[in-house]
């Protein structure tokens, strides 16, 4: 026994610097928490900001992956490399802090402060160390320091070691020996401390404008004595690190340190703001409340965990924005996760902030609402060209404009930024504004007329009337011109025989008024897109499998089907292309999607219940090779149906011929009125 514990101390003696740390540790601390470069440097960064760093210098690649692609042979490795102007390590301090894994630093150093500049330091687990095995296989650590009395005439002792996560692996009982590097022993006139990345996992680095955004989410530092600067080490571009600038409506801004957390009998301190912001941001970084502990950020939150269900609900996690510090989140009583991604929202503090939160989003959302409509307001006018559109139409007659712009008001009023994306929602807006305004303006002059007392005279009634059906000849005119279109279309498509399903399934959704003649082109609208989103993903997490129901923007991929909906009816569409025979699988997978459709809106009440009705349609030619269980199943389900492509085309002929010519008709009595009227109907 005696020789083996002597054979082990000299074991150690032979080896300058020592790792104690379990294998299993490191993968699960380095490997599996950090797996992104962006959380990598940042991890990097906090730790020469707790060593005192005034300048960082952090050096890579943008806007490429880091290994896995072809490179010239004589052109160098890829390397990230962080230089900091810290108090550095020496071999001692490198043993007893840097290479001790998993200890608490405040513990173990008595202070939650920096060493010479009193800064809160960001790190406590010990275990942002190992963030760099999460995207390459060697660490290098070149520092030179520490204390003012380890300066020798001849310099500052230089430390230098190197790590290999291969080398780690090989044996997870004994402790783990970091070979020292060409630099170990030798002197330099200054202190600090490099960190050098490479042999690096197949990971992308983003461009320089993504990775600023994502290391500015990240700190939540304002100190004089603090710079960090990103530099390209393919170009000459570089960045210096600030904070994320997010275009917020001031008018929403709240200033959280004038709102403490309530906890128990005591209020908790939180400084920084929260507000809606201009435009609904899809950049994860910029989008929701940033969390931040001393400086460094510990979670992102979109809605403080609110429950769903409430008036304004998508606008507030579309909109919200902020970055609060909330110091005591990493205090005495750590609440902060292990991958600093999260805090322990189910602990005491964690309910505090979240019931604090929840409030203040509720006021914000007050507060936005307003702005939120107004700015929406401003560009559905400038895009759909509502005046101009007006002014064409009837650029003598005030009445009339106004009150499409109030109807069109009324319209907008509750739509959100997102849904101005989409140019034919914002055309079929206008249309309906120029049906609906001009009614009810209508149906306000006579019941004033009414209130009155007394008989009208004939001719202003008449007047009213006629103003109410110069818009209703512009309105159809437009809906008809489309549809005409849209008709021939399809008539296109099934005349030639050549044509595959992914043009029918599109000129179906994009017009659905051809299954249903009595649809209008408002039933395709915002709520379809975020009720497409959830069962796409409910599915996905109830089969493991991915699923697409629309044609629209799915261009990587064939849609399995097409879901519509109008009037409370969600109708899934099983397109076939022309000729097309259907088979017993495709039609059991068609009817199970149905079935899965019911159980989703079953398993969400709130949406089910605006979708009360669902239905299967096949559109396909030809059913001969269905097996006598699935043509009863056709036959007998209510809900289930089938039509070919020239049943369908014939059907709308029918269901709009009489439409079209009394449209035309009217269009032609109206442009008879304009000439004699000078009413331009358009």
């Amino acid at each position: 026994m005696y020789n083996e514990v002597h054979a082990a101390a000299l074991e150690c003696e032979d080896h300058k610097y020592t790792m104690r740390i379990s294998r299993l540790a490191i993968d699960k601390l380095g490997i599996r928490l950090y797996d992104r470069v962006s959380a990598v440097l940042a991890e990097l960064i906090a730790n020469s900001y707790d060593a005192d760093a005034t300048e960082v210098a952090v050096e890579l690649p943008w806007g490429v992956t880091l290994t896995g692609n072809i490179r010239a042979a004589d052109e160098p490795a890829y390397r990230i490399v962080v230089s900091d102007n810290g108090h550095g390590m020496t071999a001692e301090e490198i043993n007893e802090h840097y290479l001790m894994v998993g200890s608490d630093r405040r513990v173990r150093t008595g202070s939650d402060l920096s060493r010479e500049r009193r800064r809160p330091v960001m790190g406590r687990k010990g275990i942002g160390k190992l963030a760099a095995f999460g995207i390459c296989r060697t660490i290098e650590v070149i520092s030179a320091g520490s204390h003012p009395g380890d300066y020798t005439d001849l310099g500052w002792p230089v430390s230098h070691l190197i790590m290999d996560l291969d080398e780690m692996l090989t044996d997870t009982e004994r402790d783990y020996y970091p070979k020292p590097g060409a630099m170990d022993g030798t002197f330099t006139a200054r202190r600090g401390t490099t960190v050098i990345l490479s042999n690096f996992f197949r990971k992308r680095v983003n461009t320089g404008t993504e990775l600023n955004r994502q290391l500015a989410s990240r700190f939540g530092i304002e100190r004089a004595d603090w710079r960090v600067e990103v530099r390209n080490s393919n170009g000459r571009e570089s960045f210096t690190l600030s904070d994320l600038p997010i275009d917020v409506m001031e008018e929403t801004r709240i200033d959280t340190a004038r709102v403490p957390v309530r906890f128990g009998h005591q209020y908790l301190p939180v400084s920084g703001w929260i507000a809606y912001s201009k435009q609904p941001y899809r950049d994860e970084a910029m989008a929701g409340v940033r969390i931040y502990a001393r400086g460094k950020i510990v979670a992102q939150t979109r809605d403080f965990g609110i429950p769903a269900g409430f008036t304004g609900e998508f606008k507030l996690r579309s909109y919200l924005v902020g970055a609060i510090n909330v110091d005591w989140l990493d205090d005495d009583e750590d609440l902060v996760r292990s991958d600093r991604q999260d805090i322990i929202w189910n602990s005491p503090r964690g309910e505090a902030l979240a019931n604090w939160g929840q409030a203040l989003i509720k006021e914000i959302g007050r507060l936005g609402e307003k702005s939120i409509r107004r700015r929406v307001w401003e560009e559905f006018v400038e895009r759909s060209r509502l005046h101009e559109t007006l002014e064409a139409i009837a650029p003598g007659d005030r009445m009339f404009r106004d009150s499409v712009v109030e109807a069109a008001r009324i319209l907008v009023a509750h739509k959100d930024r997102a849904s101005l994306d989409d140019p034919a929602h914002i055309q079929n807006m206008l249309r309906l504004a120029l049906s609906l305004g001009p009614q009810r303006s209508l149906l306000e002059t006579l019941k004033e007329i009414a209130e009155d007392g007394e008989d009208p005279e004939l001719d202003v009634v008449v007047a009213l009337f006629e103003r109410a059906r110069v818009a209703e000849i512009y309105s159809l005119g437009q809906i008809a011109s489309e549809r005409v279109a849209v008709v021939d279309r399809l008539r296109a498509l099934i005349d030639d025989r050549r044509s595959l399903e992914r043009p029918f399934q599109e000129l179906i959704e994009s017009a659905p008024w051809l299954l249903a003649p009595e649809w209008t082109p408002l039933g395709m609208n915002e709520s379809l897109k975020r009720v497409r989103a959830s069962f796409e993903r409910w599915y996905a997490q109830k089969f493991g499998a991915n699923l697409v129901t629309t044609a629209i923007g799915s261009h990587k991929r064939e849609p399995d089907f097409v879901l519509l909906h109008d009037s409370g009816e969600l109708w899934i569409v099983e397109i076939k292309r022309m000729d097309y025979h259907l088979t017993d699988e495709e039609y059991n997978r068609a009817v199970n999607y149905l079935y899965e459709l019911d159980r989703f809106l079953e398993e969400n009440p709130r949406i089910g219940a605006q979708f009360p009705r669902r239905r299967l349609t096949f559109i396909v030619d030809h059913i001969d090779r269905l097996g006598p269980a699935s043509l009863s199943s056709l036959m007998s389900d209510r809900r289930v149906d089938r039509r070919t492509w020239r049943e369908l085309l014939d059907s709308t002929l029918r269901a709009h011929r009489d439409f079209l010519e009394r449209v035309y008709a009217m269009r032609d009595n109206g442009e008879d009125e304009q000439s004699d009227g000078g009413i331009r109907a358009g």
